[in-house]
């Protein structure tokens, strides 16, 4: 597959991402998922599965993460696997409490299903005071 369809897979993944956040919908991040994916969160343990992905950002949800926008910086591909690195902004505002904006990086390895759709398998992230901008 050509790098520039996978690219926009990717991204694409990535705006389907933030319009589930944007509507509160863990389930449908969810499905973003391999049903075998790894999420690898900051000063947490990794969680296996989609049913505890879901769990997790309906979690986040209900603490109040409200949007987020990922950017592609970089893709690479390898056969049916990909790796992205991006670049995050979460705004979050849990209830009666001010806005905030969270910024950060990521890499998540996506992996072409045998349905031919990318989703992410391997995800993990960590805040930073600014998010990374490609070279």
């Amino acid at each position: 597959m050509d790098i520039m369809q996978v690219r926009a897979a990717v991204v694409e993944g990535d705006a389907k991402f933030g319009e589930a956040v944007r509507r509160g919908d863990g389930a449908a991040v969810a499905a973003l998922y391999t049903e075998d994916a790894t999420l690898l969160p900051p000063d947490s343990d990794p969680i296996k599965g989609r049913a505890g992905i879901e769990a997790f950002w309906k979690g986040g949800l209900q603490m109040g993460i409200k949007e987020a926008v990922l950017t592609t910086l970089d893709v690479s591909t390898a056969g049916d696997l990909a790796y992205e690195i991006g670049g995050f902004a979460l705004k979050i505002q849990p209830q009666g409490q001010e806005a905030i904006e969270q910024k950060g990086k990521y890499v998540v390895v996506w992996k072409k299903g045998p349905d031919t759709v990318w989703r992410l398998h391997v995800d993990i992230w960590n805040s930073g005071p600014t998010v990374i901008k490609p070279s």
